[in-house]
């Protein structure tokens, strides 16, 4: 529907091209979109609103979806929603570009669960009511920062947008006086950081989350010893005193190869060293998932959260612990990118994760800035299910504990066909006993993942077909944490 004039559109119903030129669309009642995209262009006047509880449906055909380079204010009185379905209602990846930012009311994306939507407007998305994150990864650019952020204006909310498979690869932005879960996270894992109300009703807080520590690992201000590089939050504060005082809680990546619980701190970076934010020690575990929180002061300027540790760093870097079921015998494998007067590593099962015993050793390279990797056979597992875990122990004795791994023989997590064409089944024992199922390439790249927080209820059946020949991991993630493992071979 190329537009040459003012349009009110009431209770009559547009699904031709929208094409917004010189003008304003008014919408007041239900448009819907099966061209190639909708555009509002750059040219004077040029402008869609939408108001009164209106609709936007858009189907458009084409990937760069809505293209705003003028007015687009979907906030009108009593609101409106854009509904982005998928291109022609099926799944797939959709975008918003341009560079004027659009104002939504409220937002839902449910153009496929596993599908991208991309927000690649150079001044973000705003968000005034709801985001709805029924898609797979929502990503802005990262190169664009707090710009081009999804950026949520007082008092707006989401539903969705909390797990590995669903979350913010890039850019979050908060703007206001109410307390926020940020959705962000790698493109791969949900990591998300939470703030208490901020005093200003303009406060304006930005973050995303980073699967590096850009600043000094090396430069450290007392208690602070050491700080973990995998994985860190870029923050930004709008104004000075945006985040004084302000409370902070992070989701962890894995650090049970970096300090202890009990060790480690909340820090930042205030532009020439990392501080404890912390204080004291208040982490829940070394675990993926575990929490950690800390307060930034007042009149600090904070650029960056990591995760430190008032103790030296541990001998080694632990970056992959996996154990794999074949036949009667569970294998073992580790990597390691960091080693400093590292002696060796112990492996160490038990039957019920609380009583360790060990049943090997494994000699460390000591020395190394490198990635090393390292294998195990465990040729006389214990039926049922069987924890590992390993010691990492130091020339000078101090050690540290990895996370546990499961595998379990003559029991009920298994799967079959194996080789397999089309499907695989897999069998996850006991009613709700599997909270993911992640299907893992021989590179170590998560390919396809289901995920139930409260549990899986029965035997799940997932579609290969997409997958490629070769040879995969199934991760089998339970509610504790502990992950067991099958080898398959796709035909």
């Amino acid at each position: 529907m190329a537009v040459g004039g003012m349009l009110l559109l009431g209770l009559q119903h547009a699904h031709a091209q929208v094409f917004v030129d010189g003008t304003t669309f008014n919408n007041f009642g239900y448009v819907s979109n099966y061209d190639t995209h909708t555009e509002v262009t750059g040219a004077a006047g040029s402008a869609y609103t939408a108001a009164f509880g209106a609709i936007f449906d858009h189907f458009e055909s084409a990937t760069n979806t809505l293209r705003v380079n003028g007015a687009y204010n979907a906030n009108g009185n009593g609101g409106s929603t854009d509904n982005f379905n998928g291109p022609l209602g099926s799944p797939g990846t959709q975008e918003v570009s341009g560079t004027v930012v659009p104002n939504f009311s409220t937002l839902v994306l449910k153009n496929g669960t596993a599908s991208l939507f991309n927000i690649t407007n150079t001044a973000g998305a705003n968000v005034f009511t709801q985001a709805s994150f029924q898609n797979g990864i929502t990503t802005t650019v990262r190169g664009n920062t707090s710009a081009g952020e999804l950026r949520f204006q007082n008092g707006a909310s989401y539903t969705g947008g909390s797990t590995d498979a669903q979350h913010v690869n890039g850019y979050v932005g908060k703007v206001g006086n109410g307390a926020f879960n940020f959705p962000v996270g790698s493109g791969s894992d949900s990591r998300i950081l939470s703030i208490s109300a901020p005093a200003s009703v303009t406060a304006h807080l930005s973050t995303a989350y980073e699967t590096s520590n850009v600043e000094a690992a090396t430069a450290v201000s007392d208690p602070v010893e050491s700080v973990f590089t995998l994985g860190s939050w870029d923050w930004i504060a709008g104004s000075p005193a945006d985040d004084d005082g302000l409370a902070i809680t992070v989701s962890m990546p894995d650090v049970s190869g970096f300090a202890a619980t009990a060790n480690l701190r909340l820090i930042g970076w205030n532009g020439s060293e990392w501080t404890d934010l912390s204080g004291a020690a208040n982490a829940t575990g070394t675990t993926e998932g575990s929490t950690i929180s800390g307060t930034i002061p007042a009149g600090v300027s904070i650029t960056q959260i990591g995760i430190g540790s008032i103790a030296p760093p541990l001998p080694v870097t632990l970056v992959a612990f996996d154990v794999l079921s074949e036949n009667q015998t569970a294998l073992l494998s580790w990597s390691t990118t960091m080693e400093t007067n590292s002696e060796s590593f112990e492996v160490q099962r038990s039957i019920d994760a609380r009583n360790w015993a060990p049943i090997g050793s494994v000699r460390s390279h000591g020395e190394s800035s490198s990635l090393k990797e390292y294998k195990f056979s465990d040729n006389a597992p214990l039926s049922g299910k069987n924890y590992y875990r390993l010691k990492m122990i130091d020339n000078d004795g101090t050690f540290a504990y990895s996370r546990i791994r499961t595998a379990e023989f003559g029991g009920v997590l298994a799967l079959w066909p194996n080789p397999a064409v089309d499907k695989i089944t897999v069998r996850t024992g006991v009613a709700n006993s599997v909270s993911r199922i992640q299907i893992v390439s021989t590179a170590g790249n998560v390919v396809l993942e289901r995920s139930q927080p409260n549990g899986f209820e029965g035997d799940q059946a997932i579609d290969i077909r997409n997958l490629r020949t070769g040879t995969y991991i199934v991760r089998l993630i339970l509610p504790d944490g502990s992950v067991n493992t099958h080898r398959f071979v796709k035909k």
